[in-house]
């Protein structure tokens, strides 16, 4: 059995605090008298204030380590080492919670759960299951059981590509095949000049660029000098298929 630490507390936030130090960033301090307010808190005019660091990996890795074991029994065990002596070790006890489904009850053979969402307050433990809140109690045992990850969601900058990948099919440094306005186009490519305020006509789009919105474009710094549209043949070869302008 994996035992929780007796200062796991401390592994999870109690490191040097971030913010503050000596530098005068929002302090206002080189202000003559006549520009500050006449009534202020002495907090108000510290905009760069401390805060704490959280590292909530340990505490998810002990409660999959103790998967499979009564939820009274983790809970008290956890009790018995983050007492609450402490603000720090309170705020331990909230993450702990919050990890954990703990409402739950059965619904047609599935684990349903309680939420405190606005919108839906029943659902099942899969749907509320995140990164946040991986584990659930079993309504039955009482087992403290981890929710199936599901399938991996995208980043933005991956959704991006993958959206991008399909109207732009690259061959080559200098050619691409571009799907605009529905029809599928090869395009003549060139790199953009290395000032980003520099801004160049590009054919397809008809606009002018700069290399950050030919990046979201394109993927790359470049923009279009020519195109003409691609035959039947070449569609056929290429695996590509032209649609409705509304489809695109």
């Amino acid at each position: 059995m994996n035992l929780m630490r007796a200062d796991m507390h401390k592994v999870i936030c109690e490191e040097p605090r971030h913010g503050g130090g000596r530098e005068k960033f929002g302090r206002r301090a080189q202000l003559v008298d006549d520009l500050f307010p006449k009534f202020e808190s002495m907090r108000r005019p510290h905009r760069d204030r401390k805060c704490f660091g959280e590292h909530l990996s340990p505490l998810r890795r002990w409660l999959r380590s103790q998967v499979g074991r009564p939820w009274n029994l983790v809970y008290g065990e956890a009790c018995g080492v983050i007492k609450p002596d402490s603000v720090v070790r309170n705020h331990i006890k909230t993450h702990l919670l919050e990890f954990v489904q703990r409402r739950t009850f059965l619904r047609e053979g599935r684990v349903w759960c309680f939420t405190t969402g606005w919108r839906v307050s029943e659902m099942p433990v899969e749907q509320a299951a995140s990164r946040w809140s991986p584990f659930y109690v079993h309504p039955c045992s009482g087992l403290l059981c981890e929710i199936a990850p599901t399938r991996r969601q995208l980043s933005w900058p991956e959704r991006e590509a993958q959206q991008r990948a399909e109207t732009c099919h690259w061959h080559g440094e200098e050619t691409a095949l571009l799907k605009l306005n529905g029809c599928w186009f090869e395009c003549e490519m060139r790199p953009l000049p290395a000032d980003e305020s520099l801004k160049t006509y590009d054919s397809a789009s008809r606009r002018m660029l700069n290399r950050r919105e030919a990046e979201h474009r394109y993927g790359k710094p470049v923009f279009c000098l020519g195109k003409r549209q691609l035959s039947r043949a070449e569609l056929k070869r290429f695996g590509l298929r032209n649609s409705s302008p509304s489809a695109n």
